[in-house]
């Protein structure tokens, strides 16, 4: 499996760039904001996922490891393929998509090709509470939010919660023990 290529790009088309890597050139798939940041000649690097089916091997491409670990938590969701996640991701950088679907924005998501009404409540709904942010809280919080959220509560449930639990509660278990008794009150 390809982690990230890295080379010269031999040329930029609308939905992919060719990139030259040791003189072998590797077409990536990329969305536009990538690609418009891409100049023939210059060197690059893209983080890659490598997207293999039985008819086709596909490699997409993003410029930060944040997009494309938020284009694999999109096409994880069924019904949104690896077209539809790099079509969500011309929405803007990785925060803007996380933001629109941790506040439900239907409208935003919805404007997609591709994404119905359906499709886009089925992103929200199952990536919700995934797209916490890793460092918004420090380790013993870290783990009490996401106990919350694998419980079912939203991130912002739980990030509220914790700003309630006592500080000198320092024990992980009694912290999500007294997070649950705030969020449930």
């Amino acid at each position: 499996m390809i982690g990230f290529l890295r080379g010269i790009i031999a040329s930029v088309k609308p939905a992919s760039v060719l990139l030259d890597v040791g003189g072998i050139g590797y077409v990536v798939h990329a969305s536009p904001g990538t690609l418009s940041g891409l100049r023939k000649g210059e060197e690059t690097t893209l983080y890659i996922h490598d997207h293999l089916r039985e008819d086709s091997h596909d490699l997409f491409g993003f410029p930060a490891e944040e997009d494309l670990e938020l284009f694999e938590r999109l096409i994880s969701v069924s019904g949104v393929g690896p077209k539809v996640g790099l079509a969500m991701l011309s929405l803007g950088r990785a925060e803007a998509v996380r933001k629109a679907i941790m506040n439900g924005d239907l409208a935003l998501l919805t404007s997609v090709p591709g994404i119905g009404k359906k499709i886009a409540q089925k992103i929200i709904l199952e990536l919700k509470g995934q797209l916490v942010e890793e460092d918004t809280a420090p380790g013993p919080d870290r783990e009490v939010i996401d106990a919350l959220v694998s419980l079912g509560y939203s991130a912002h449930q739980a990030r509220e919660a914790m700003k309630l639990v006592p500080a000198e509660i320092t024990d992980v278990s009694l912290r999500v023990r007294e997070a649950l008794r705030i969020v449930s009150a």
